[in-house]
């Protein structure tokens, strides 16, 4: 059975304003093509933020997601 590839990323860090807004690192934005008023997902397993997605991808990402566990069961 092939292992899928994790391609992981450390952007960097981020702190919590009193208001609680972020600020996401500019590499991330820059490699999520984010712009000011884009609508974003925060996606979570196990209590435990996993994701960022920009809406517009999530659709992307579930098919994806969905292939890949269909070939991870297979």
């Amino acid at each position: 059975m092939k292992q899928p590839q994790c391609k992981m990323k450390l952007f960097g860090t981020t702190t919590i304003w009193t208001k609680w807004q972020i600020v996401i690192p500019k590499e991330a934005r820059e490699k999520l093509n984010l712009h000011p008023w884009d609508s974003v997902t925060i996606i979570t397993k196990d209590d435990v933020a996993i994701a960022i997605v920009k809406n517009q991808d999530l659709k992307e990402l579930f098919e994806y997601a969905k292939s890949e566990w269909i070939q991870l069961e297979s």
